[in-house]
């Protein structure tokens, strides 16, 4: 049986993993929704790169922890094939919209989806020309399309 593999913060990154390699950005804070896509994916052959914690480091009291979560979160982009991103209601998610930003200067594919009340989507989609997925099932579902084109090419 085929089964998704799943990196986790600040989990090393192994030039074997299977890909494709998928960072699962955006939101952390409240229900977690990566625990759906691993549901929907479970017999997929596709590592996750999870950079959920259970807490944050404040850059103002620990720069140094700071750093490091930072450094680990840019390698996991630099190692990842595409990024999927599913942004909460609001002015947060601003890390995830520098990581969005970031994988689009390395011309990497990026799948973005916003749940109703999330403020700024068209300042990104006017930037990037990413179509934003209204929904965490429609996000899901292009994730599936393309993670079985990629498999098959």
């Amino acid at each position: 049986m085929v089964s998704y593999k799943l990196v986790k913060a600040d989990e090393p990154f192994s030039p074997s993993t299977t890909s494709p390699r998928i960072y699962l950005g955006g939101q952390c804070r409240g229900r977690d929704w990566r625990i759906e896509v691993f549901q929907k994916f479970e017999r997929s052959a596709v590592t996750f790169i999870n950079p959920r914690r259970e807490s944050f480091v404040d850059p103002e009291m620990d720069p140094a922890g700071h750093a490091k979560q930072v450094m680990w979160e840019r390698q996991a982009l630099d190692f990842c094939d595409m990024g999927v991103f599913w942004l909460g209601e609001g002015l947060s998610n601003q890390a995830a919209r520098v990581e969005i930003g970031y994988l689009l200067g390395l011309q990497k594919q990026v799948l973005l989806g916003a749940q109703q009340g999330f403020m700024g989507v068209e300042h990104l989609v006017g930037f990037s020309g990413l179509v934003v997925a209204g929904s965490l099932e429609a996000l899901m579902n292009r994730l599936a399309s393309l993670t079985a084109g990629m498999q098959a090419g």
